[in-house]
């Protein structure tokens, strides 16, 4: 049965990432057309680079989670490293509050970013102890720097050593230091504030620091512009010791645990020691990549309460990336959808789960039992393996293992032999790729046959007793030809021409679905197509 879309591109509307979104909260981190390449040519090889993030854009908003599920291997874990730094964008843009921080060297932006890596196992040095885990981002940071803020004054002079920041302290009512505070972030305010009133002063000291007021020395030198010297009874060290207690206390562990090392601990204590060194520097975003696949089930929903107690408490931003979509429910607010370096849906968590509107979402969902997912059918099975990342498809990503892919109008076949032309091509793709040994390069030089009993071998396998019309035969005929000849690539190329359709041309845009506030790319859709679901129930047959 073929079908195509009456008033195509008339649909529904494409998604604009910029539109109004004010019922969230300040939009924190905006993702651009993101792309992440690796690049492995050298002289003996010259093979594409691989593709791990291509042409991602969404938004995060402040003190939101959003989950990032697909199967391994689809790009979550890098474009978690590349929005914090830790690999290099090969092309878009990362902006954080309308700054530019693509590039990885923004010192501000390293401040307000953490990481939470899967294996405790390998994240930790073991050859450090826990005290000096925590300590050392405070460390490579040089914390803390702290700011002063004079009020009673228009202006007035801070002078001090150790952490303390001095200097000329701007005008214009309450007088305060031009440094933002220890975590780098102006919006934080100053970490000590001198008050001047007649003959006296007061001393106060921002919150989350290891600092009391009665640890802070402060003398005024009265004059036209007052000079204030500042002195912190604590030394550099003591500070950043008594801030690597406080945080292990807060995920849940003692004392003395700061001066044992991390194979003296169980999984679920690595991975708190991990939280603890990921908030160290007071961060607005945290990137939590699959922080409890490692764990045991209990130990699992027991960090997965902790993180949400953290997240409440601090008002932290999450990317929260996992594979266990039953997880990703509990915990995120909106779900984004990820495969073969694209992200293919995205919207509300409770909204994807009661009504997917991507072919591959739907897959998912049918595999995880009381998922939500209005999908009632036996599980969908995804036949094969998704293309190699060096050599993604030219149109939707997801064509060759699609099971409601729009199918050709020039030809009226069963689903099943559809599905068997899909996977021939696979099969030539496939073999395109490979690097061919000097006997099989020598044979197509000369047009004698490459592995010709393997092609015929995959043939019959495929399609067996199945009929084919004179015409979809002739076409079959001709790419094994063009195969066993050695040219792989046009033998794929010949069944596309034939037998693909607007799913193997157009790379779908991202088009808004339910109520607005989602999207999907697929290209399903636009009116006049069936829905999702519908069509896969019905192949499924």
């Amino acid at each position: 049965m073929t079908e195509s879309a009456t008033g195509a591109g008339t649909g529904r509307d494409v998604v604009a990432t910029d539109r109004e979104t004010s019922t969230r909260g300040d939009r924190l981190v905006s993702v651009r057309d993101l792309r992440t390449y690796y690049d492995e040519r050298t002289l003996l090889s010259r093979s594409p680079p691989v593709k791990a993030v291509d042409g991602v854009s969404f938004d995060l908003f402040e003190g939101e989670t959003l989950g990032l599920v697909g199967e391994s291997g689809c790009g979550k874990t890098t474009l978690g490293r590349t929005l914090v730094g830790l690999e290099d964008a090969t092309d878009g843009t990362v902006e954080v509050e309308g700054r530019d921080v693509t590039d990885g060297g923004d010192a501000e932006w390293q401040r307000r970013v953490g990481m939470v890596f899967q294996d405790p196992d390998e994240s930790l040095n073991d050859r450090q102890t826990v005290g000096q885990i925590v300590r050392e981002p405070l460390e490579a940071h040089g914390w803390p720097r702290l700011s002063v803020a004079v009020e009673g004054v228009p202006e007035a002079t801070v002078s001090g050593s150790g952490p303390v920041v001095g200097g000329r302290v701007a005008a214009g009512g309450d007088a305060r230091a031009d440094a933002p505070s220890a975590t780098g972030d102006a919006d934080d305010g100053p970490d000590v504030t001198v008050s001047l009133g007649r003959g006296t002063h007061e001393v106060s000291v921002r919150e989350r620091l290891p600092l009391t007021a009665d640890e802070v020395t402060v003398s005024v030198d009265r004059g036209e512009r007052p000079t204030v010297s500042v002195q912190v009874d604590k030394s550099v060290a003591e500070l950043r010791r008594d801030r690597a207690e406080e945080l292990l206390a807060r995920v849940g562990l003692s004392e003395e645990h700061v001066r044992r090392y991390p194979h003296q601990f169980s999984g679920g204590q690595r991975q708190r020691v991990g939280i603890a060194r990921a908030l160290a520097l007071e961060p607005d975003f945290l990137v939590l990549d699959e922080p409890v696949s490692a764990l045991d089930v209990s130990v699992q929903a027991r960090i997965i309460n902790l993180l949400e107690e953290i997240q409440a408490d601090l008002g932290l931003t999450y990317l929260f990336i996992a594979h266990d979509l039953s997880v990703v429910r509990h915990i995120a607010d909106r779900v984004a959808v990820m495969y073969l370096g694209n992200v293919v849906e995205l919207g509300a968590t409770e909204a994807v789960f009661a009504d997917p509107s991507h072919p591959y979402t739907l897959s998912l969902l049918s595999a995880i039992p009381g998922s939500g997912s209005p999908w009632d059918g036996e599980r969908v099975t995804l036949r094969g393996t998704p293309p190699s990342p060096r050599d993604p498809p030219s149109g939707c990503p997801f064509a060759t293992r699609c099971p409601a892919k729009i199918r050709s109008d020039e030809f009226d076949l069963p689903e099943a032999t559809w599905r068997a032309l899909d996977e021939l091509r696979v099969v030539f793709r496939t073999r395109a790729r490979s690097e061919d040994s000097l006997v099989e390069a020598a044979k197509a030089l000369v047009g004698l046959p490459v592995d010709a009993e393997a092609i015929d071998d995959a043939v019959g396998d495929l399609f067996g007793d199945r009929e084919l019309p004179s015409a979809a035969r002739a076409v079959v005929d001709e790419a094994v030809d063009l195969a066993k000849g050695g040219d792989d690539r046009a033998a794929a190329d010949r069944l596309r021409e034939a037998f693909g359709s607007r799913c193997d041309a157009e790379a779908p845009e991202a088009y808004a679905t339910g109520d607005g506030e989602r999207e999907s790319r697929c290209l399903r859709c636009e009116d006049g197509y069936r829905g999702v679901a519908e069509t896969v129930a019905d192949r499924e047959r």
